[in-house]
């Protein structure tokens, strides 16, 4: 039997996905989860100063038998900031991203990029005894950018130290909360339901996903548009304008009242779609497809590897304008119930309870080492 352990959760970003993806964990734990974390704004302090802050906010804690942190923190510094008894507690990293692949904005060049926050995420592998990673596309990501900037540093660097630690590194993804999602039967209507259930960032490419929506109902695809994703102020460039334009398709506009609500909503749905141009993991599509949602995803980033071959990926935007109009000529397919099931096994593959199963494991090998 598995010895009950102290686990001690450090996240910078205590919001968001990162939130939930520790309560989760939290709630479905063998071992006994405790969370420290900060308020999610004003990223770039928080890694350059978590790992003070938290420190300082662990002085007077008795030390875990685990410590698990994540890639905002700068896990050298926490372990010479905090109390000596803190120092030889085993660490387990885990990354939802990193500050060597994610995108630049727009607008700025490759070569602005401060690379004193990747080489943060760089040292914090070095110092960690368990890494793990969400995804085997951003593993291998994040360790193609890492190792090519530690080769190009002066001598001595650590590149050999640094792909020990890749080599040993673990896959497990954050999971889904597949209990609070029931399988859907999809769109009420003749016309297809498509749900774009991203932030309205730059990165998820929303303009891409509306050009795309009006060429295909511009070829006679009948369409009904569900957004979910998160929006800011300012949408990116473009956006407002193409928005205007299929205005006229949308049944649903903003988020949602509440997380029921939300799962309702993707019940309806007959279609998920991405054009993401960043995508580490992508729980917004799994939630979809625990609906019962047909993807629409780009032959790139994770999703390859979440689909498992299960289903086709679409190459360039005129074969996703081409899968709109085909699906939207016989949506009945997408709502077939034996479909939709099969949609929501690729789901089950990412449940929240296989994460915490894996990652006790992991701390549990930590913790006995």
């Amino acid at each position: 039997m598995t010895r009950r352990l102290r686990l001690l959760a450090l996240e910078p970003w205590l919001g968001g996905s990162h939130q939930a993806f520790l309560e989760g964990w939290r709630a479905r734990s063998v071992h006994d989860l405790e969370i420290l974390g900060l308020p999610a704004r004003h990223w770039k302090w928080r890694m350059r100063g978590a790992a003070w802050e938290l420190a300082r906010a662990c002085a007077d804690l008795a030390p875990p038998d685990v410590l698990v942190a994540t890639d905002y923190l700068d896990l050298p510094s926490f372990r010479g900031l905090a109390p000596p008894a803190w120092r030889a507690v085993p660490t387990l990293v885990y990354f939802h991203e990193n500050q060597l692949t994610f995108p630049s904005r727009p607008g700025e060049a490759p070569r602005e990029r401060d690379h004193h926050y990747g080489f943060t995420n760089v040292l914090t592998c070095l110092a960690a005894d368990t890494l793990v990673f969400n995804s085997r596309f951003h593993l291998d990501d994040f360790g193609a950018a890492a190792l090519a900037l530690v080769r190009a540093l002066p001598t001595p660097n650590p590149a050999a130290e640094l792909e020990r630690a890749l080599a040993r590194a673990h896959v497990i993804g954050p999971g889904v909360d597949l209990d609070a999602i029931p399988l859907g039967p999809g769109g009420p209507g003749r016309a297809l339901r498509v749900v774009f259930n991203h932030r309205w960032e730059h990165d998820k490419d929303p303009l891409a996903f509306l050009r795309a929506v009006r060429a295909a109902a511009e070829r006679g695809a009948a369409l009904e548009l569900v957004l979910l994703g998160q929006r800011f102020a300012e949408l990116p460039e473009g956006c407002a304008e193409a928005l205007e334009a299929v205005r006229h398709l949308v049944v649903h506009d903003g988020y949602a009242e509440s997380r029921e609500a939300y799962a309702a909503l993707l019940g309806t749905c007959d279609v998920v779609v991405s054009t993401a141009r960043h995508e580490f993991y992508g729980i917004s599509v799994l939630e979809a497809l625990a609906a019962g949602a047909t993807p629409l995803l780009p032959d790139r980033l994770s999703y390859p590897e979440l689909l498992a071959g299960a289903e086709p990926c679409w190459r360039d935007d005129e074969e996703l304008v081409s899968r709109f109009v085909e699906l939207a000529n016989e949506p009945g397919p997408t709502r077939d119930p034996d479909r939709r099931a099969k949609h929501r096994e690729l789901a089950d593959g990412h449940s929240l309870d296989r994460t915490a199963r894996l990652l006790d494991s992991q701390c549990a090998a930590a913790g006995q080492a």
